[in-house]
């Protein structure tokens, strides 16, 4: 059994702790902020510090419809595909650096657009259909092949979380890293929102997951925090939904929940010409990467 008091070795030199974030959910985790409204909301020195990135703190994403295979730097253009937009993890980058200056962090992305935790994110224990062999190659396309209506096998969601995560070890445990997981941040729940029998099975279906993943890779989360965003107002059953998660936090050691309605995240102001009220606005969004990385032990 792993034991964090006691750092791995690798040819008799101890292995570097790797402090490694796990970031998952849907389009609002994959991050919908336009990178042309940021001037809007930041001085030219802060957007210039966006687009560079961190060298300290570096992601391996497979978000929405594009994904990197290897660690880089974090920085704008790691959400959809054509690097227009970017995610919370610019945000957590940024606070990251600031409050942890000496530290290196590793986000392990992994959200895809529109999916729910009723038949996408569902995972082996849960009351749900699931497909252990579910996973995005099923379509050469399968966001395509989902928005089309095909026929998508439950689980895949999940299935490729923890492929992801596997695969994110087994590199820093080559680079010379012992690898922890430190937390564990969730903005998902949108696509379920709409439809009050998902709601009322999410909890349970959320508390599965969770056990699940943290079975998986209980050797490498000695202490993880869970941070759990509700979703905006825009949803039918928001209200019903983030009384789950609230609840589900606040009876569970190391989780909490963020009231992103609270908090003043918005997504009525952008793009301006037809704002998109399913997705946060440009400085929401680097908002809620602050409001994950503060749960961060």
């Amino acid at each position: 059994m792993y034991n964090k008091n006691e750092p791995k070795q690798k040819g008799g030199i101890p292995m570097k702790k790797a402090n490694l974030i796990i970031l998952a959910g849907q389009s609002n985790a994959v991050g919908v902020g336009y990178t042309s409204y940021l001037p809007k909301h930041f001085s030219a020195e802060t957007v210039e510090k966006y687009h560079t990135g961190w060298e300290k703190i570096q992601i391996h994403y497979y978000s929405h419809n594009q994904k990197n295979d290897c660690f880089t730097p974090v920085k704008t253009g790691q959400a959809c595909a054509g690097g227009t937009t970017f995610g919370p993890e610019v945000g957590m980058a940024e606070y990251l650096s600031e409050v942890y200056p000496d530290e290196e962090f590793f986000i392990v992305k992994c959200a895809f657009g529109c999916m729910s935790m009723h038949r996408d994110f569902c995972s082996p224990s849960g009351n749900a259909p699931y497909d252990k062999d579910a996973y995005a190659d099923q379509y050469p396309d399968i966001l395509a092949a989902h928005g089309q209506g095909a026929e998508i096998r439950p689980g895949w969601c999940y299935n490729e979380l923890v492929k992801i995560t596997r695969d994110s070890i087994a590199m820093l445990e080559e680079a010379g890293y012992t690898p922890e997981i430190r937390a564990f941040c969730w903005m998902q729940g949108e696509a379920d929102g709409e439809d009050m029998a998902h709601v009322t099975n999410y909890g349970g279906l959320y508390d599965s997951m969770l056990a699940d993943f943290t079975d998986t890779f209980r050797a490498y989360m000695p202490d993880c925090t869970f941070a759990d965003a509700a979703i905006g107002p825009r949803w039918q059953y928001h209200k019903e939904l983030n009384a789950i998660k609230a609840a589900y936090a606040a009876a569970h050691p190391n989780h909490t929940f963020i009231d992103t309605i609270a908090a003043g995240l918005t997504t009525e102001n952008e793009p301006t010409s037809e704002p998109d009220t399913a997705h946060y606005d440009a400085d929401s969004v680097i908002r809620l990467g602050h409001l994950f990385a503060e749960c961060i032990k």
